[in-house]
């Protein structure tokens, strides 16, 4: 499948890059099930929620909130009091990992999020190669490379290379880069400049200790969410890492 064709028929799937602080996501999913929807209910966990990211998306408290109990009501699940995460390989596989993705927005100071077409541009740009499909654009070892690959340049170098990469794309296929035949021309230019330069700052920020980085595909299975020891799938088989 050529390169274009394979990137413009992904143009309306999300890659979501999410950070997650791993305190306060070890917290939440050590209190058990039902004492933790009785305080989600409740509001009463807002204060622990971090601080939010402005460049970053986040869904208000009571989406994030709304969004957990209502998979919580959806469980027939005997929760008991050795914490949420413990009960979890009592529900099937996939709608555990599910609960795990809602009550990681709970812990989070922000996701970026982006076409997976426009993400698998920026990260030729970030590594110097070319992202080879699907499965490469969520391997473990793509987003070790790039977190990597962000000390080796700041924000505005990065996204400016990436405009020279897509302009020299266009030149490529014989398109335009005269706006006054594409009157698009410059906005796209304004979103692969200021998106990519989101995306550099969010690899950036992920290597805080405190946090930890979740990238997932918008709308699938959650437990192939996260990388390496936070993947959502490993997380249900192995427990929380080691502190």
């Amino acid at each position: 499948m050529g390169g274009r064709h394979r990137r413009d028929i992904m143009a309306s799937v999300d890659l979501v890059a999410r950070l997650v602080d791993t305190a306060v996501f070890r917290g939440l999913c050590g209190v058990p099930g039902g004492q933790l929807a009785a305080a989600i209910s409740k509001g009463e966990f807002r204060d622990r929620r971090p601080d939010q990211i402005p460049s970053l998306e986040r869904a208000f408290d009571i989406d994030a909130e709304a969004e957990f109990l209502d998979w919580y009501d959806a469980q027939p699940v005997d929760w008991t009091e050795g914490g949420f995460i413990a009960d979890l390989p009592k529900l099937d596989r996939k709608v555990a990992a599910e609960g795990l993705r809602y009550l990681s927005e709970l812990a989070s100071p922000g996701s970026f999020r982006c076409w997976e077409g426009r993400a698998m541009l920026y990260l030729d740009v970030l590594l110097d190669r070319t992202i080879a499909d699907i499965e490469d654009l969520y391997r473990d070892s793509t987003w070790a490379e790039a977190s990597n690959s962000v000390s080796s340049s700041e924000p505005s170098e990065y996204a400016e290379s990436v405009v020279m990469s897509w302009m020299a794309q266009r030149e490529d296929l014989g398109k335009t880069l005269d706006p006054k035949q594409d009157a698009r021309i410059l906005s796209t230019m304004e979103a692969h400049q200021s998106t990519a330069d989101i995306l550099h700052r969010t690899l950036q920020t992920a290597q805080l200790p405190e946090l930890f980085l979740m990238v997932g595909r918008d709308w699938t299975d959650a437990t192939r969410w996260g990388q390496g020891e936070w993947n959502l799938g490993h997380l249900l088989e192995n427990g929380l890492p080691g502190a």
